[in-house]
């Protein structure tokens, strides 16, 4: 048994919804699925498994930034689970995003994180599963989501790493970068450690440049349609390989 989940293998689903919040993880559970069951409350670490249209699913909070998501990680892989969706919140670094807009994370630049090196001479830059990106537009589409696709950025500096991060940020943006968060490019390096399916998909909740964050409210209803999305897509999803 891992140390921070304390589960068995069979209490976890193969696919695992990822939200940074443990009151997320709780209120996914309990408002999406049928025949939810705590795993985990460890350090409120909280962990459920139920079923979405008769898919097995499993959500587990990962707290906030890259250490604590990339423990959580690693030991999801111990458990057996092969295909990871974080569903969170960003900040958006382009003028044209609006609140609770969704973001699908096709890769995830890196800025003052634990996880930029795998040595001291190579820097990896993985992206998420083509597969899930492609069923997650897809789904999106039939449901009339503003969705946008594109590179987000991961730091591990909620507010600021010196007097030039904003500037490190400003230039992240001007080379296209939609958003950014804080946990996405762990999610990708491990996934690509391990050989399994990974994707991000984020909530606009404020605009990093400007400081205006949307109401609590409204983000709220932006996080339900997301994780809709998301389980949607889960619950037709085949594994398919491009």
């Amino acid at each position: 048994m891992p140390i921070h989940i304390k589960a068995e293998e069979e209490e976890v689903a193969d696919t695992v919804l990822l939200p940074g919040n443990p009151e997320r993880a709780k209120y996914i559970a309990e408002n999406f699925f049928e025949d939810e069951k705590k795993y985990n409350d460890y350090r409120k670490m909280y962990g459920y498994t139920g079923t979405f249209q008769g898919k097995r699913v499993s959500v587990q909070a990962t707290g906030m930034g890259v250490p604590s998501i990339a423990i959580v990680l690693e030991e999801l892989n111990i458990l057996g689970a092969d295909t990871f969706i974080r569903v969170g919140t960003c900040g958006a670094l382009q003028d044209h995003l609006d609140e609770t807009d969704i973001i699908i994370g096709q890769t995830s630049s890196s800025i003052g994180t634990t996880i930029n090196r795998l040595s001291g001479e190579v820097t990896l830059s993985p992206g998420a599963d083509f597969g899930l990106i492609r069923s997650l537009k897809e789904e999106a589409d039939m449901m009339g989501l503003p969705v946008h696709v594109g590179q987000i950025v991961t730091s591990d500096y909620f507010y600021g790493k010196d007097d030039n991060y904003m500037e490190k940020l400003e230039r992240l943006a001007d080379l296209g970068a939609l958003a950014a968060d804080m946990e996405s490019s762990a999610l990708y390096h491990i996934a690509a450690k391990y050989d399994s399916k990974a994707v991000t998909v984020l909530t606009v909740s404020d605009h990093v440049f400007t400081q205006k964050r949307a109401h609590q409210e409204k983000i709220q209803e932006g996080v339900n349609r997301m994780t809709e999305l998301v389980l949607k897509t889960v619950s037709d999803y085949r594994g398919r390989h491009y």
